[in-house]
């Protein structure tokens, strides 16, 4: 029998240019409900592509000169039918954390390096896409990715204070400017704060009560409205959003040197990282509900075009927006169609709508940010975690405070090492017990659970539910020896193999070290149900000469039969 394989496509033209397949079976019917589907997300976007701009330290235009190439990137190369790409709060405040250590924010150097990020980010995701390096999404945790976007959330939320209370704090650190902010409380701008608080109030009391109601361009409609009529900025001093220049921004590759994108590699990966595993999250959620497949390597491929298509309009990196994805999915969206007629949506705004942003007030954007990501800060998920697994519950919360007190950089390598740690820590101290035969079957199971189950005088069945490897090879020997202290009469020992998938190089020492050890006590190792792979390991190793060929047995029953044909009487 030939072993069992995942399948694996073949890799056509359409594989790498997915539109190709797609765009011919297009549904004509399709066309109505994929513009409604477009504009639910134009109105969301709009708003939040200018508030998110504000976080990555860019002009709020650029938020709208991120968008248009960067959907329509996604459409071309991507393999979810719903997902929408665009500007998000956590990829921004990631790109700002960057770059804000390389240039003043808002200057010209800091906008071109920006964008050089976006183009940076692009290239580290389509290189990954092409290696097929696509099972990176599966080496972050859910617990401490989750964890890691809950410290990221109440970061966001709480730099966006400033444009809320009307004024600036200068200090490194989270918890730091938590201080500054209480200390000079007294600064607070009344008028911006009463505004920024009813914007924020309405935008919930909107999302609350009318869930259909676009709430973040009614807000800013709203707040255009009044702040136009009272003239907030000249009579109250409340910031606003000021002349957006109007028409596209020019197609071009950023103008930075060679080595500054070369010092953008490490931040590139870490953005890519985290984008990629956000966005491939959502695709795979709404792939599974609507009965198809995600390609995750070419979804690499898709939101890398999408970030080269943002980097070169002069914008910022992005990535897959699950809010923005759920709205067009509840406005009936069908297919990819719903992000290329979005992009259109946008241009239009770019061309002939920017004028009438010029009232809107910096402390509506700022609550629209901290409304985005409210539902982010999220505790419930940490009490799941911490009644399904402790381990997952610690290691969420030590992403959550890494955030917090190292940064984004240090949040983000303490995430992945966590998600590490806690696969070591699970493989390190896994299961092990005592086999006995279940009275009147051929089955053995764990005398733990089965106490009742059949031994056999000097004989001990052990089976270790993990692979091998050199993290819990000391962990198998210490369990062994606390299982023949629990059996003392025990003159052979089978090992139940049938769990243990891999052995390294340390296991196997290990072994040997120990059937040395249990023949100095004149007990005989022997095992049973290898697995094909791990017994050619073991031979090449020469451990299965050492403990005998005629010792290792296909299962548990003929190993105990073999035992019993040996003993005398």
């Amino acid at each position: 029998m030939t072993a069992l394989t995942a399948e694996k496509p073949k890799r056509t033209i359409k594989t790498f240019l997915p539109v190709l397949d797609w765009a011919p079976k297009y549904d004509k019917s399709w066309i109505r409900w994929d513009v409604i589907a477009a504009l639910t997300v134009w109105a969301l976007l709009v708003p939040e592509a200018m508030a998110y701009a504000g976080i990555a330290g860019m002009p709020p235009q650029t938020g709208l000169y991120t968008a248009p190439l960067a959907l329509l990137g996604y459409a071309l190369f991507g393999t979810s039918k719903h997902l929408s790409v665009g500007p998000s709060s956590t990829v921004a405040i990631l790109s700002f954390a960057f770059i804000g250590s390389m240039a003043a924010a808002g200057s010209s150097e800091f906008i071109a390096l920006t964008s050089a990020l976006a183009v940076m980010t692009a290239a580290m995701l389509i290189l990954a896409g092409l290696l097929k390096l696509g099972v990176m999404a599966d080496f972050l945790s859910k617990p401490v990715l989750g964890g890691f976007i809950i410290g990221l959330a109440i970061t966001i939320a709480f730099g966006q204070l400033d444009k809320l209370l009307g004024y600036d704090v200068e200090a490194a650190g989270f918890f730091r400017e938590v201080m500054m902010f209480v200390q000079d409380i007294g600064n607070v701008h009344s008028p911006t704060l009463i505004l920024g608080v009813t914007s924020l109030a309405l935008l919930f009391l909107l999302h609350a009560f009318v869930p259909r109601l676009p709430a973040a361009l009614t807000v800013v409609i709203l707040a255009i409205v009044v702040s136009a009529a009272l003239n907030l900025h000249e009579n109250y001093d409340i910031h606003i959003v000021g002349d957006i220049p109007a028409g596209l921004p020019p197609i071009t590759l950023p103008d930075v040197a060679l080595s500054d994108y070369i010092k953008l590699m490490p931040a590139a990966v870490a953005v890519a990282l985290v984008g990629f595993a956000e966005s491939v999250a959502a695709a795979r959620s709404y792939a599974t509900k609507f009965g198809y497949e995600v390609d995750a390597n070419q979804e690499m491929i898709g939101l890398g075009v999408a970030n080269l298509g943002a980097g070169i309009s002069g914008g910022f990196v992005v990535d897959g927006s699950l809010s923005k994805t759920a709205a067009a999915v509840d406005a009936g969206a069908k297919s990819q169609m719903t992000s290329i007629f979005a992009a259109i949506f946008i241009v239009i705004t770019l061309l002939f709508l920017t004028p009438l942003f010029y009232s809107l007030p910096e402390a509506t954007l700022g609550a629209i940010v901290i409304h985005a990501v409210w539902k982010l800060i999220t505790f419930t998920s940490l009490k799941r975690y911490w009644k399904i697994s402790k381990a997952d519950f610690w290691a969420a919360l030590m992403a959550l405070m890494g955030v917090l007190v190292f940064g984004l950089l240090g949040g983000l390598l303490l995430a992945v090492l966590l998600s590490l740690v806690a696969l070591l820590a699970t493989v390190k101290n896994p299961h092990a017990a005592i086999l006995g035969k279940l009275p009147g079957r051929t089955a053995y199971r764990s005398l733990e659970n089965f106490p009742d189950a059949e031994t056999y005088p000097g004989l001990l069945i052990f089976r270790f539910d993990s692979l091998l490897f050199f993290a819990n090879a000391p962990n198998f020997r210490e369990l062994l020896r606390a299982a023949l202290k629990v059996m003392p009469d025990a003159k052979v020992v089978i090992i139940d193999a049938e769990p243990i998938t891999y052995v390294d190089v340390t296991a196997i020492d290990m072994l040997e070290e120990l059937n040395d050890e249990l023949k100095k006590h004149n007990i005989s190792m022997r095992f049973s149900s290898v697995k094909q792979q791990v017994f050619e390991t073991l031979d090449r190793a020469g451990l299965v000469d050492d403990v005998g060929r005629d010792h290792f047995y296909t299962s548990i029953r003929s190993a105990v039969e073999r035992y019993q044909v040996e003993q005398p009487g």
